[in-house]
């Protein structure tokens, strides 16, 4: 009896400390005076929405709990309690002093509980703060990739996105870490700058890019397609009216010192990586002589979303460059050992050792590798040219065996199916499927196998 009578105590005087003490000002509280988060500490603590313990402290690196988070809300929102709930909770008692609070947020839809239970004390990670700032100030979903460890599969993946494309929470080093638990502090900042304009941060950054034949971003998509001539421009399209804007046309391309003899720049099968606010494209870079036994070379050029900053990269380039993908503000290629790229279509395969490399985004710097794998070598074609027939030519730098997806590289050869985590640097075997090209779902990964059946693989 003694220990649950102590228990009930500590739970009060918790909750009491996400209220307002206005014996505390936020420039007396002793432990915030050159901490991180001391303005939107005071911010919170002039208008009455948060205060601090009765020793004169704040405490701001212990853990917020979900009454505290809940009372914060509350005042910050200017939200009127509810007087007749009638809502039963299996864990909070009607007779509570922050039952009121609870019921609100719960009728509100800000914060719910789980079969009955609104678990007050407990601890709120960061992903539980993201959906209820999301829901309690009304931001919208977004479904654009922002850390790399939250993927499509986690439950607050949208939230997440959410509250960062408003610039109201950021990550370390791409991470969001979405299990970890919310600071008194943390909070504090989160909450004062999905209040305050002002108060946010400086930008929105992701660390994961988008690739496709077609990609999209903030309402746009980008893609290939040809003019009324026949030759091949990159358009951006607003989503919403349909208006197009091109911003790229192939035949105004100036030859670089970096390209070759019949450099190929776009082409009906194009990949556009998105990164942040700038458009990576692999192309074909020209042959190195004329003979069709010789080697060919890709490399990549660059642009701003708006067009502008147009740019030949220097490097990665080269006979065997493939598979180009952005993330974490680093580069991620393959480059091969040995193959014959000209011969290899879709029903074509060759083995070959392929290497795994990152770089800065400069293409240059900071190169490392990653990993050595096995792979099947096969593409698709292309039409090379506004006026030439469907030839036997690779896609743009795309080998089918290997996919990126999120954080993860698959990759098939003649032994299986693998994954690779950029994340956690390891190698996993998922099938002994002969695959011929994969896709991917935000749960599955689905493998077409030699004979054209189609396989559905958990990621």
């Amino acid at each position: 009896m003694m220990k649950s009578k102590l228990t009930a105590i500590v739970a009060v005087l918790l909750f009491l400390a996400a209220l307002p003490l206005q014996v505390n000002a936020a420039t007396n509280f002793s432990d915030v005076k050159s901490h991180w988060a001391k303005n939107e500490i005071m911010y919170l603590s002039e208008r009455n929405i948060i205060g601090g313990y009765p020793d004169g402290t704040f405490r701001p690196n212990e853990p917020i709990t979900r009454a505290q988070a809940s009372a914060m809300l509350i005042k910050a929102l200017n939200i009127p309690l509810t007087e007749s709930a009638s809502v039963e909770f299996k864990d909070v008692s009607k007779k509570s002093p922050y039952y009121q609070i609870l019921a609100t947020v719960n009728e509100k839809g800000i914060l719910r509980g789980d079969a009955g239970f609104m678990r007050p004390g407990e601890k709120t990670s960061r992903a539980q703060m993201a959906a209820i700032l999301r829901r309690a100030f009304d931001m919208p979903l977004d479904k654009q990739a922002t850390f790399i460890d939250v993927t499509p599969a986690h439950w607050a993946y949208q939230d997440i996105n959410g509250i960062a494309k408003q610039r109201v929470a950021g990550g370390s080093e791409g991470k969001f870490m979405p299990s970890n638990v919310v600071t008194r502090a943390q909070f504090s900042a989160f909450l004062v700058r999905a209040m305050d304009d002002k108060m946010k941060l400086s930008n929105y950054h992701t660390y994961v890019s988008t690739k496709g034949k077609s990609v999209e971003q903030d309402g746009f998509s980008y893609f290939t397609k040809r003019d009324s001539d026949g030759y091949y421009q990159v358009i951006k399209e607003n989503k919403e009216t349909g208006k197009r804007e091109v911003l790229l046309k192939d035949k105004e391309i100036q030859e670089s010192k970096w390209d070759f003899d019949s450099v190929i720049y776009l082409h009906d099968n194009t990949r556009i990586i998105l990164y942040n606010e700038e458009l990576y494209i692999p192309y074909w870079r020209g042959g190195f002589a004329e003979a069709d036994e010789v080697p060919y070379a890709f490399a990549v050029m660059k642009m701003k979303t708006d067009g502008l900053g147009f740019e030949i990269m220097k490097e990665p380039s080269g006979e065997s460059f493939r598979n180009l993908f952005i993330w974490n503000d680093r580069m991620y290629f393959t480059n091969a050992d040995s193959y014959t790229p000209r011969t290899a279509g879709p029903d074509v395969f060759e083995e070959a050792k392929l290497v795994l490399y990152s770089t800065a985004l400069d293409g240059m710097s900071d190169k490392k590798k990653e990993l050595t794998f096995d792979a099947r070598v096969t593409f698709d074609f292309y039409e090379e040219s506004h006026n030439q027939p469907y030839l036997n030519r690779e896609a743009g730098g795309e080998n089918l065996s290997v996919l990126y997806d999120h954080s993860t590289m698959y990759y098939f050869n003649k032994k299986g199916v693998y994954k690779y985590s950029l994340l956690d640097k390891k190698t996993t075997k998922l099938s002994t499927i002969l695959g011929k090209r994969m896709e991917v779902t935000d749960k599955k990964l689905i493998v077409t196998d030699t004979a054209g059946k189609k396989h559905e693989l958990n990621k």
